[in-house]
């Protein structure tokens, strides 16, 4: 499971995501030669442009109630058919060192060419830059319990060209148990390519 580029990489990102000190980001994504991220905490419509985002969260917020965050029993297949393609639901691992992958939309095994549910959230692409982001943007997401959006432009290895995230954390209890993202990506290659990654 979780193999990072860099021991603690995850930690320190993840810290800095939390305190919403984004400068630590920015100077990892330079590094590995990507345009920073953007990143927003608690999204409102015009931070996403995106109906099923707005429509994601919109759930998120009408399942709240007076809790941190609403419970996993409200991660309804039916109430989330709009947005079910393009949707995972991730399960964290008590230390949050990595996130099991329980649901994998149809839409998600298309553009990526293989159905990833019941692996982890490491072994999408191990030890890539964008894997350790995201693996430190969901321990973030666990962590602080509220909503994260994110935007980037991958590296030409990647499947796409433009890729955007909406993290809702969900729990019943006093942690985050799960995690409901939804992505919308613009694919690099053909729908269906049996690969992660672009091979040279």
């Amino acid at each position: 499971m979780a193999r990072e580029s860099e021991p603690g990489i995850v930690g320190r990102l993840a810290e800095s995501l939390i305190a919403a000190d984004l400068d630590p980001v920015h100077q990892f994504f330079q590094s590995n030669g990507v345009a920073p991220p953007v990143v927003t905490w608690d999204p409102t419509g015009g931070d996403m442009t995106s109906k099923s985002f707005d429509f994601l969260i919109d759930h998120w917020r009408r399942t709240l109630g007076d809790r941190s965050w609403p419970s996993e029993d409200c991660i309804d297949p039916v109430d989330l058919r709009p947005a079910l393609g393009s949707l995972l639901v991730c399960e964290p691992l008590e230390d949050l060192s990595d996130f099991r992958i329980r649901l994998y939309g149809s839409r998600l095994a298309l553009e990526m060419g293989r159905d990833l549910t019941g692996s982890y959230i490491s072994d999408v692409d191990p030890g890539s830059y964008v894997t350790t982001f995201y693996l430190a943007c969901y321990r973030a997401v666990a962590i602080r319990g509220r909503p994260l959006f994110t935007r980037h432009l991958p590296s030409s290895r990647s499947f796409a060209t433009d890729i955007r995230r909406l993290l809702l954390p969900f729990g019943s209890g006093p942690r985050v148990t799960r995690i409901l993202v939804g992505v919308e990506s613009i694919p690099r290659r053909p729908l269906g390519r049996p690969n992660w990654t672009r091979r040279n």
